[in-house]
C-alpha cells in the first residue's frame, strides 16, 4: 500500500516529540536518558513556525525526486515498485548536491559521519517513529486515497453547516 506521512498543522502543539522520536531512532536508542554525549542525532524531520503556523519539514519521497537525479554517487535511489526514496549511507560522500535540489530542504548533513541523512519512513516499522510519537494527531501515516477521502468528508460537513446557516 502506498502510505505517506501527512501533516495537519492545525493539530500541531509544537511539542517536538516527533523530532525527538526520530532523533532517538537515528541513534538506535529508545530512552532519551541514554543519549551519547559524543554523537549528535540525525535531523530527518524539523518543526518550524512560519507566519504563525507550524510546519513539519521532512522528505516527501517525490515521485520524480530531484535528489535522486542529483546524487553523484547513486546513494539515493527509488527501487522499482517502491514509493520511498532510499538513502544508502555506505556510498554517500556528503557532497550535499541532493540538499541543493530538494524543494523541501528535507535532507541534512551529519557532520559526525560526513554524510547526508533523510527520512526513510522507518521502513522496518509498521508506523514511522515520528507519527507514533505525535499525540495530537498532527502527523498521520496513511494512503493518499484515504487522506483525500477524509478531507472531502470534512469539507462536505463544513460546507453543509455553512449552507444551513446561510
Amino acid at each position: 500500500m502506498d502510505r505517506r506521512i501527512f501533516f495537519r498543522p492545525e493539530r500541531c502543539l509544537l511539542c517536538q516529540s516527533c523530532v525527538l522520536a526520530c532523533q532517538l531512532r537515528s541513534l538506535g536508542i529508545s530512552d532519551v536518558r541514554r543519549l551519547p554525549r559524543e554523537k549528535r542525532p540525525g535531523q530527518r524531520i524539523r518543526v518550524e513556525v512560519s507566519r504563525n503556523t507550524p510546519w513539519a519539514t521532512r522528505c516527501q519521497h517525490c515521485l520524480s525526486a530531484p535528489c535522486v537525479e542529483a546524487c553523484v554517487t547513486g546513494s539515493l535511489i527509488r527501487e522499482e515498485g517502491h514509493r520511498e526514496v532510499i538513502h544508502r549511507r555506505e556510498t554517500c560522500i556528503g557532497c550535499g548536491s541532493c540538499l541543493l535540489v530538494c524543494p523541501f530542504g528535507a535532507l541534512s548533513y551529519e557532520a559526525d559521519e560526513e554524510k547526508m541523512t533523510k527520512c526513510d519512513l522507518c521502513s522496518d516499522l509498521e508506523e514511522p517513529a515520528c507519527v507514533e510519537a505525535c499525540q495530537s494527531g498532527a502527523l498521520l501515516f496513511q494512503s493518499s486515497e484515504s487522506m483525500a477521502t477524509e478531507k472531502k468528508r470534512v469539507f462536505a460537513r463544513q460546507f453543509g453547516r455553512a449552507h444551513d446557516r446561510g
